[in-house]
């Protein structure tokens, strides 16, 4: 009985984000404790409370595509559209194309922390000075969060190579 609800719920998010989500159906029917563990790490992450949409999507879609999930990408594009960010946006975050400096300085460090696995000192200083302390650890989980879920799919065979073509066309 736990399954078929937690089936109905994964069909549900299915919907929502645009893009089939068979690992965590595959989740769901191996091990409904590992789900419930899933779900806690990424309910933990993906609160957004503290900094404008623009930034938060910034970070995930940055922290996505560092890690080269196209469905992830996919994903982050339908959920940042969902959210009002106009697509031209979306296109600058993903092809590096202008931004206002605070956004600038999101996907900088997104692409520090969660690509290139270093540091951007100067891009965090613009982010906290822009979203202050808890702005900066809510886009640090965003950024991160973003970029584990592909690992996560890659481990179990679900995740797919990123196409920044068809990735723009969504935009």
């Amino acid at each position: 009985m736990l399954k078929k609800i937690a089936h109905f719920f994964i069909r549900r998010a299915e919907r929502r984000v645009g893009v089939s989500l068979e690992y965590s159906h595959a989740i769901a029917d191996a091990d409904f404790g590992l789900l419930t563990r899933y779900n806690r790490i990424f309910g933990f992450l993906d609160p957004n409370r503290h900094v404008p949409a623009s930034a938060y999507h910034a970070a995930r879609l940055t922290g996505a595509l560092s890690a080269d999930c196209g469905t992830c990408v996919e994903a982050e594009i339908n959920l940042a559209k969902a959210a009002g960010l106009a697509p031209e946006l979306i296109q600058s975050i993903l092809t590096g194309g202008t931004l206002e400096p605070e956004l600038e300085a999101v996907v900088r460090l997104s692409g520090a922390v969660a690509g290139a696995r270093t540091d951007d000192p100067e891009a965090r200083e613009i982010v906290r000075a822009a979203y202050g302390e808890a702005g900066l650890i809510e886009l640090s989980f965003a950024m991160n969060g973003a970029a584990m879920l592909p690992g996560i799919k890659r481990a179990m065979g679900y995740a797919t190579a990123c196409d920044l073509q068809l990735m723009r066309r969504l935009a």
